[in-house]
């Protein structure tokens, strides 16, 4: 009887505990996000005192709007996990303030293909994937060119989503994927993580554009698919 009647009080201390530590680990997420807040203020504030002595102000308003884009990308991912948005009106909006970072780099075309709704804890994972991608094409595939185009696509269909970000960069080679440091490193891994907590696939792939990137993963119904 004494066995049986600890367990329960032995399992609502740990649940305690567990919970705890998470309020803590979220209390420290928000100060650092914060923190992040703050300090890209403090350089849009410096580069505008910057731009008022400097012979070449054009420069400055260049660095300062890169920076409001930044603050602007972290608000949009910043986002409460537990409640439901649009995944299509997200990947927007992100992809339109990537391109609002670096409007003279590419062109920018999103498509979104019905509209469906996610907990915005996936929708996130979705857009660490969208900005990765984006990043990777102006860092390798757009090398030598004078202006790049990124297509972000994005459907539901039978309970799963697909998000397809294409670029017409240089071609991709499969080779390339696992020789390559640079391209299988960090930004690599992240995406098949994020993939394989999205109980999904990733795959990146030479396509007739260039080079695509597509992510699959089910949505449970009914999500508006």
């Amino acid at each position: 009887m004494t066995v049986e009647s600890d367990e329960p009080l032995e399992l609502k201390r740990e649940i305690a505990s567990l919970r705890a530590q998470l309020a803590a680990s979220q209390q420290r997420y928000e100060e650092v996000c914060h923190r992040i807040r703050n300090e890209l203020q403090v350089l849009s504030a410096l580069f505008a005192a910057q731009r008022r002595q400097c012979g070449h102000p054009a420069q400055c308003d260049i660095c300062v709007s890169r920076i409001c884009a930044t603050a602007a990308l972290h608000g949009v991912l910043d986002t409460n996990e537990h409640e439901i948005c649009s995944l299509g009106s997200f990947v927007r909006l992100l992809a339109e303030t990537l391109h609002s970072a670096f409007d003279s780099r590419y062109e920018s075309i999103v498509t979104i293909d019905g509209n469906f709704e996610i907990d915005r804890a996936r929708a996130k994972s979705v857009g660490l994937v969208v900005v990765e991608a984006t990043v990777n094409a102006l860092k390798y595939a757009f090398v030598g060119l004078e202006k790049g185009r990124i297509e972000t696509r994005v459907r539901c269909f039978r309970g799963e989503v697909e998000l397809v970000v294409e670029n017409n960069g240089a071609p991709f080679s499969l080779k390339a994927l696992s020789q390559s440091t640079k391209i299988s490193g960090k930004g690599l891994t992240l995406m098949h993580d994020i993939a394989a907590h999205l109980d999904g696939a990733l795959e990146i792939a030479p396509s007739p554009m260039g080079t695509a990137l597509r992510l699959t993963f089910p949505v449970a119904l009914p999500q508006r698919c």
